[in-house]
């Protein structure tokens, strides 16, 4: 088996640019429309 980081081309996992809020089990994007990025505690790099 051959291991590929996500989002490459052999990869069979695929991150989204974005991801709603899963609220009463729905997929609800926020209310104002914002977003936030998620900041890696290893590195301090904006997860893509």
């Amino acid at each position: 088996m051959r291991y590929v980081d996500p989002n490459q081309p052999d990869s069979k996992v695929h991150f989204k640019a974005q991801y709603e809020n899963f609220i009463g089990g729905e997929w609800v994007a926020p209310v104002k429309g914002e977003y936030f990025d998620n900041i890696s505690p290893v590195d301090g790099k904006v997860f893509t």
